[in-house]
């Protein structure tokens, strides 16, 4: 639910309390509020006995009916839940798009092909993959502009590379607005998720199955139509744990090192390679975030190399999504059913 959606909702809710508020001032002022609690008295004093027994099954009912439906979701939380037995470590790094168009506004923040490639380097040289977002087209909100990836050949020719290695392409929305005052539902609607999707397809010659969501924001909305396009795992959200839904994998929030973003002081702050290390061994899945353009120190990239070369010697399985959800379903007959998890219920933070 964006902020228009909860203002929406809180005014409609504010006026049903005011008619409640207004029913109750006429039926004082008319007397008839005495009237109706005179009546209730006399009602109770007469029928005594069958109203309690009325109200007595009333509330066994309804406590039956709780336990039943929290009995109910409980058990289907179970079944939905993904069960992982081992240490696996996803990297996604996010943000690939047309930076040449673009480098008089996005070359401050470190979106350089320089950038780039130091840390697609680093992940070479442990012989590890890993998951990349692309947005079909990125909007520049300084020129209400979207500027098209197909446009930039260097980018589309290095993702290509990195996809030969098998690394896994996927979409980090269609432009990766989030202004409401510039770009309201961009993200959302069916048919910029459809063409964004066939765009992306139709560039590097292959089916796209794993989607990320822009700035980690999510609406029923667009999971809806994520889900229709035919995606099958949608990753970085903010549910709890990794779940099913109807044959679609979800996974929570990502680890993301950066714990300060300073987009208009273009100060990036990074934890250390320590405190990654700590939060992997915290969970059998570990989805590790990055952003390439915040990689603008030695000391970040070292970080980088250190956590990679723990991984190596810890003898943990390094996947794409991509390769996760085959990991997923060959382990788990539920992903095949029509069962539906929690997720429904909480696509919105």
């Amino acid at each position: 639910m964006d902020l228009s959606e909860f203002y929406n909702v809180l005014a409609i809710r504010i006026f049903d309390i005011a008619i409640v508020f207004l029913i109750f001032l006429l039926l004082i002022e008319f007397g008839l509020l005495n009237r109706f609690f005179k009546m209730l008295v006399k009602l109770t004093e007469r029928y005594k006995k069958i109203l309690f027994f009325i109200f007595l099954f009333l509330v066994v009912v309804s406590f039956l009916g709780l336990g039943f439906v929290k009995y109910t979701s409980a058990k289907l939380d179970e079944e939905t839940t993904v069960r992982i037995d081992e240490k696996i470590l996803i990297i996604e790094i996010d943000d690939y798009w047309n930076i040449n168009d673009t480098s008089a506004y996005f070359a401050s923040y470190g979106y350089t092909m320089e950038r780039y490639r130091e840390v697609s380097d680093i992940i070479d040289k442990y012989g590890f993959t890993a998951s990349l977002g692309l947005t079909p087209y990125i909007f520049v909100e300084e020129v209400q502009e979207n500027f098209d990836l197909n446009d930039d050949e260097e980018m589309v020719e290095y993702l290509k590379e990195l996809d030969d290695k098998g690394y896994e392409l996927a979409m980090h929305g269609y432009n990766h607005c989030r202004n409401v005052n510039y770009c309201p539902k961009y993200e959302e609607i069916w048919y910029n998720i459809f063409i964004g999707k066939q765009s992306l397809e139709k560039t590097f010659g292959k089916s796209f199955v794993s989607y990320f969501p822009p700035g980690n924001y999510w609406t029923d909305e667009q999971y809806d139509n994520v889900k229709k396009a035919g995606f099958k795992i949608i990753g970085n959200t903010h549910v709890p744990k990794t779940y099913f839904d109807d044959g679609v994998i979800i996974t929570p929030r990502s680890y993301d090192p950066i714990w300060h973003y300073g987009w208009y002081t273009k100060d990036f702050r990074h934890t250390s390679s320590d405190e990654w290390i700590d939060a992997f061994e915290k969970s059998n899945l570990f989805v590790l975030q990055l952003h390439v353009n915040t990689f603008d120190s030695e000391k970040k990239l070292k970080d980088l190399d250190k956590f990679l070369k723990y991984i190596e010697n810890s003898g943990s399985k390094v996947m794409t999504y991509r390769e996760f959800y085959d990991y997923v379903k060959d382990n788990n007959e539920v992903l095949n059913s029509v069962a539906t998890g929690k997720v429904i219920i909480e696509t919105e933070e």
